[in-house]
Order: C-alpha cells, then sequence, then structure tokens
C-alpha cells in the first residue's frame, strides 16, 4: 500500500506527531491507498525510426498551446520510447530555476505528483540538470550519485538506475530539458537515444520558442503569425533536398519582410581546407519571384567569417566584395543562421537608403533565422541518422557473413570433444578459428588467428585469408606450408602498397585423426594452453614464428612442433582479446588468471568452459567497454 503523495510501495518509516503520522519519504502526513489495478509491465524495447521521428513533429506542428504541447510531448514519447519514466522540465533564467511541467512514468500518478513538486533553485546543488544548463550538452547519470534528495528519491521510487538529460535550446539558450529513465546502468542504450532525443529537442526549442514570442508580442501579432507559419512550412521539408531548405527560406522571408532582395550566403571550408562561397538568392517581385541557387561568388567575403551571434545591420559599403553582387548601394541587415567551424550561413536582406530597419521587423527576422538554422541542423542530424542506419545495416550483414564463415558445426569424432567461439569487439571482428577436415575425412586442420584491427576492414581480411586456407587443405599440406603461403598472400595484397596495411597472428594444428599426436606451426599468435588430467596442471607450450604479412619472406622464422593428448586431456587456444582485456584501473586479464578459470572449470565441456571464461572476463573488466575481439578454439580427447 503506497503512500498517495511519495509513491512509497512499502510502509515507509513514519514519524508519529500530534496524533499524526507522517511519511519520512516525503514529509506529508501519511495516508494509505489501496492499488486497485495492477500495473502494465511496459514493452521491453522501442524502435526510434524515422517514421517515429516524423510523429514528433506532426505533434510539435499541431499542439494548440503550451500546456497541451509539453503534455501531448510526454504523452507520446513515453508510449514511443517504451521507457520507466520521462519528464519535461521548463528552465525560468529570471529565478535561475528547473521546474517539472509535465510527467509521464510507469508508478502512476502518486509519482507524477511528486515530480511536478521538484523544484531546483538557484544556490543548490542542482547536479546534473544544472550541468546541463549550463553547458548545454546532453548529460547521462545516475541517480545512486546524486546528491539533491528528490533527484535520488525520484530515482529510488521509480525504480531506476540512471537517466539522460537533454537540453531544449536555441543556440545555446537553455529553455528546458527532457529527462528520460532506465532501469538500469546502459550508457551504450543512452548514447543510442541521445542522437534521436537531441534531434527532437532542436525541433522541440524552436516551437517552445516560436510560441514565447508570438505570446509576448502582441503589437506584432500579423508578422508573428507569418513567422509561425514559415517555420511550419520548413518542419515540414521532410529533410530530402538541402537545395530545398534554402529555397523555401527564401520564400517565407517575403511574407514578413519588406526587402529589396532575399538572400542565404553560405562560407564553407572543404575537406582540403578550400574556402568556397555560395550565394542563394530570390529577387523579381512577389508575384514572379526568381530563384538562383548555387551560385558561385567571388572575392573573399571576409565579414562571412565573423564568429557572432548577433544581427548586424550595416551600410553596403561596409562589405568590400558587396560590388560583386550588383545591388547598387543599400542598407543591409545580416541574421547569423549557422555559425559553426566548417560552415557560416547568414540571411541577407537589403532596403533602400531611405529605408531603415525597425527593432521589431529585426526581432521577428531574427526569430526566422533561428528557425532556419534549426531546420538546417535537423537536415544536417537527419541526414547523419539516415547515414548511420545504413551503415549499421551494412555492418549487420558483413557480422552475417561473418558468422557463416566461421565453422557451423564441429567435425565428429567418437573419442573426442570440440569447441569454438568468438565475440567481435564491434559489430564485424578481425579473430578467425576454424576445424578444416579433408575430403577423406583423415585430416583435421585447427587454426586460430587475428587480423589487426577489427571492423568491417578486419573481417574481409579474415574471410580472405579464410579462402585461402580452405583451398590449400585440399592438398594436405604441411602446417608450415600454410603459414607460409598466408604470409606471401597478406603481403601481397594488404600490406605492400597499400594505404591501410593489415597483418595477422596464424596458429595452424594438424591432427591425423587415426592418431593422438598434433603437429603445429606459429606464426605470431598465443601460445598452446595444455590440461593434463594425470596432474590436473597446465602446460604452456609456445607456438613462436612471426607476424603474418609484414616480411614477403618468413623462411628463417620456420617452426615446427607436436604434443601428444592423453585420456582427459584438452588444449585450448585464444586470441590477446582475453589476456589483454582491462579493468577500470588498467590491469589486464593475463594468462595466469586464464588458467586459473579453466583450472576451477577443467570438468566442464569444452562450450560450457568457455561461457565460464568469457563471463569471468566480463566480470573482470567490469563496466569496461569491450576493445578487442575474444575467439577461443579447444579439442578434448575423452577415451
Amino acid at each position: 500500500m503506497p503512500c498517495v503523495f511519495c509513491g512509497e510501495e512499502k510502509v515507509p518509516e513514519g514519524i508519529f506527531e500530534a496524533g499524526k503520522f507522517f511519511c519520512r519519504a516525503c514529509s506529508r502526513e501519511w495516508i494509505l491507498e489501496k492499488r486497485k489495478n495492477t500495473r502494465v509491465k511496459p514493452p521491453e524495447s522501442h524502435s526510434l525510426t524515422n517514421e517515429v521521428l516524423l510523429e514528433f513533429l506532426s505533434l510539435f506542428n499541431t499542439s494548440a498551446n503550451l500546456d497541451a504541447l509539453l503534455q501531448n510531448f510526454t504523452n507520446l514519447a513515453f508510449r514511443k520510447l517504451r521507457l520507466p519514466g520521462i519528464s519535461v522540465m521548463v528552465y525560468e533564467p529570471r529565478l535561475d530555476r528547473i521546474l517539472v511541467k509535465s510527467c509521464k512514468n510507469r508508478q502512476g500518478p502518486a509519482l507524477e505528483r511528486l515530480a511536478f513538486k521538484m523544484e531546483i533553485r538557484k544556490g543548490e546543488d542542482t547536479g546534473p540538470f544544472g550541468r546541463c544548463v549550463d553547458t548545454c550538452k546532453s548529460i547521462y547519470y545516475r541517480f545512486a550519485e546524486q546528491k539533491h534528495k528528490q533527484i535520488k528519491q525520484y530515482g529510488r521510487l521509480n525504480r531506476v538506475v540512471s537517466a539522460l538529460c537533454v537540453p531544449i535550446h536555441l543556440k545555446g539558450e537553455v529553455l528546458g530539458l527532457i529527462n528520460v529513465d532506465y532501469e538500469k546502468d546502459d550508457p551504450y542504450q543512452a548514447e543510442k537515444d541521445r542522437y534521436f532525443l537531441e534531434l527532437i529537442a532542436n525541433q522541440f526549442a524552436t516551437t517552445l520558442k516560436n510560441r514565447i514570442l508570438f505570446e509576448i508580442s502582441q503589437t506584432q501579432s500579423r508578422n508573428f503569425r507569418n513567422l509561425h507559419s514559415a517555420a511550419l512550412k520548413l518542419s515540414s521539408l521532410g529533410f530530402k533536398y538541402r537545395t530545398e531548405i534554402f529555397r523555401v527560406i527564401l520564400l517565407c522571408l517575403t511574407e514578413f519582410s519588406e526587402s529589396d532582395a532575399y538572400a542565404i550566403l553560405e562560407k564553407s571550408k572543404g575537406s582540403e581546407n578550400e574556402i568556397s562561397v555560395k550565394g542563394h538568392f530570390l529577387t523579381g517581385n512577389s508575384m514572379v519571384p526568381e530563384l538562383k541557387l548555387n551560385n558561385d561568388l567571388k572575392g573573399n567575403w571576409e565579414i562571412l567569417s565573423q564568429k557572432t551571434e548577433e544581427i548586424r545591420v550595416l551600410d553596403s559599403s561596409e562589405i568590400s566584395d558587396w560590388k560583386r553582387l550588383g545591388f547598387g548601394k543599400k542598407n543591409i541587415a545580416l541574421l547569423p543562421v549557422l555559425i559553426s567551424d566548417e560552415t557560416n550561413i547568414w540571411i541577407l536582406l537589403t532596403k533602400n537608403p531611405e529605408f531603415l530597419w525597425s527593432h521589431e521587423e529585426l526581432d521577428v527576422l531574427n526569430a526566422f533565422a533561428i528557425q532556419a538554422g534549426i531546420s538546417i541542423q535537423n537536415f544536417n542530424l537527419f541526414h547523419q541518422r539516415a547515414e548511420k542506419e545504413r551503415l549499421d545495416r551494412e555492418i549487420e550483414i558483413a557480422r552475417e557473413l561473418q558468422r557463416s564463415l566461421l565453422p557451423r558445426k564441429v567435425p565428429g569424432h567418437v573419442g573426442y570433444e570440440f569447441g569454438g567461439t568468438m565475440i567481435p569487439a564491434i559489430g564485424v571482428g578481425g579473430d578467425y578459428y576454424d576445424f578444416i577436415t579433408d575430403p577423406m575425412d583423415k585430416e583435421t586442420y585447427i587454426c586460430i588467428g587475428d587480423v589487426s584491427g577489427k571492423g568491417v576492414p578486419a573481417g574481409l581480411v579474415m574471410a580472405t585469408v579464410r579462402t585461402v586456407i580452405h583451398s590449400l587443405v585440399r592438398r594436405n599440406p604441411g602446417t608450415w606450408e600454410i603459414i607460409s603461403t598466408v604470409n606471401t598472400y597478406l603481403y601481397q595484397n594488404y600490406f605492400k602498397d597499400s594505404l591501410s596495411p593489415r597483418f595477422m597472428s596464424l596458429t595452424m594444428i594438424h591432427w591425423n585423426r587415426l592418431g593422438h599426436e598434433f603437429q603445429f606451426s606459429g606464426g605470431g599468435q598465443g601460445n598452446i594452453l595444455i590440461y593434463r588430467a594425470s596432474s590436473e596442471q597446465i602446460e604452456e607450450i609456445p607456438t613462436g614464428g612471426i607476424v603474418l604479412g609484414i616480411d614477403p619472406n618468413v623462411s628463417e622464422f620456420e617452426n615446427h612442433g607436436k604434443f601428444r593428448l592423453d585420456i582427459g586431456d584438452f588444449f585450448i587456444m585464444g586470441t590477446d582479446g582475453i589476456w589483454e582485456a582491462s579493468d577500470a584501473g588498467g590491469d589486464r586479464y593475463e594468462t595466469e588468471r586464464l588458467k586459473d578459470c579453466i583450472l576451477r572449470n577443467r570438468k566442464e565441456s569444452l562450450p560450457a568452459l568457455f561461457d565460464k571464461i568469457v563471463q569471468d572476463i566480463k566480470r573482470f573488466t567490469g563496466e569496461q567497454e569491450q576493445v578487442d575481439d575474444i575467439t577461443l578454439v579447444g579439442l578434448r580427447r575423452l577415451k
């Protein structure tokens, strides 16, 4: 039975005073209520697709007023993001305080009422919310680490561990915050959500600012209605073409600005630091407008390089390159649209010398310039997201291809047990292991390798090396012959005259299935670990050799070795992603920890043993990101 004020589910510790019982959590008189309906468990996952993005944008364009906008946004976000809780806060700079204006969470109205009472005032330890306002950057935080008691209390009552706070801002002016909760400490998921939420927050901020300007400027109602209409037009472009954004910006300017010429000037830095200046112009009259987009402008246009976000009103004689446009003497309003290290974009409007720019007109134009800048940023973010989704799809395809190249099933042998696993650091890895049996089913080659780097490039090298090895096995070669051939292939194709050299380590083991003896050669890969059942100890055999692909001739590093397995013995090989795995303090897992783990779990089957090793590595590294592929391969003699 929860306290209706603070939402405590269990009976909270209370204080009894003057014949009344007060909840220690919220300091209110304790009233209990029975929950009539069980809470519905929210879906476990959500999909942040472009369709969801467009649904949010449609919401911004249709909300009737500010309160409805905030509540409708919260309800839609709670439903679409499928997270334990979401709230929208408003920052009041005049009073320097942050207030919760809308909230939705899985605990229901009791906790939502508590959230609405949350107020973070000036002089308090504002935690992540204050940092988000001060830095104008998204903040990921954990509730348990917060000093502000209301923030920590909310996390405890909503049974969430962490949250992501995203600023709603216009050019650094923070209007509010979007806060989403997570059931577990998951910075990776928060980073994925951040791109989507920041894109939404940018458009959200524009709508908020436009409504504020509209409400407080009654004397400019006509201009602001036109401004709002222009903002809706920009919001509905669909992010398809950049020139389409410029075209609509120029056409919208004609609705609330009496200018002789409308232009967007863009000064940008190319990939080789070359400077280009382009002009997009709207000339003619309102009945027959003439658009000229992507015009290359001559001259330096130093005025466009200024890193200012202030409107500039000046005479055309103050711009050294003005005469190149051929507009004659004018009074100019220069409005910053987007200022960054790579690109500066300005709106340029002109009037005849006898006409001046009023403050009211410039205020409206500046608001529109902010909207135009957000639309251009949205276009960039949208296409970055689309490109990221395309790359993610390509990586998924490559990952499926890589999985298909690894052994789908192990060879059958009544007296032996096989095992192998690979866990890539990112979508596609460069590690490789294989069991290859000759067509006569008499010989088996067991190999493990590690291509330099990771991701798709390393995965492609791994795939081609696998093809080379499989083609060689048909001729029943020696282990050193395979390693030497792979070295030549890598040197000729991925190292010599290559802009991105690739090399790899490799160990090859040859097993005549009629006996219990194994021959091997090494190419710079790790040692072979053999568990001896008779002594219950681990024997470590160096494989030797040199990393393959960096030297055209490795004959001087030729090496051969052999070992035998008795009943109960097994051997294991791994890649450096195991012993080089590090914890938060920088200590490595090292081979000794691997040996200890093997001894503790020596009676497990090889697949189960490999799972135990991976779990032990993850326990050791904790929250540290996996930086290299982890691969294990082995063979146990059963009888």
